[in-house]
């Protein structure tokens, strides 16, 4: 499983991607009705990449260092390319794979624009 972000894939252990309504928009009148009540469904996904090396996640935390990201994603509808926030900072775990120093358990949490 891969996830693009910006320019760059990345490889996924586990890839959660699914669709929540979220409320965008709540105005009452003076009465207390309410007068506009906007629901969209928007994509969220819930990544946990393979074991990386400092390196690949320095490219990761850079390729999340804005508040808005692109990110390339398959889906029951094709291959989409929307516009997420980045929830969390990758927070690794340090493990060592075959003597190698490496970082695993890199989750992050994308929500759509």
């Amino acid at each position: 499983m891969t996830l693009n972000i910006g320019n760059t894939t990345f490889s996924c252990k586990k890839l959660d991607i699914r669709r929540e309504l979220r409320r965008t928009d709540i105005n009452y009148n003076t009465q207390g009705d309410m007068m506009i009540d906007l629901v969209r469904r928007k994509y969220c996904i819930d990544a946990t990449f393979e074991p990386m090396t400092g390196q690949e996640l320095a490219v990761l935390r850079e390729s999340c260092g804005q508040i808005f990201v692109t990110v390339g994603f398959d889906a029951p509808e094709g291959y989409l390319e929307k516009e997420f926030h980045v929830m969390n900072e990758p927070a690794p775990e340090f493990i060592s794979v075959n003597g190698v120093k490496m970082y695993g358990g890199v989750k992050l949490e994308f929500k759509e624009k």
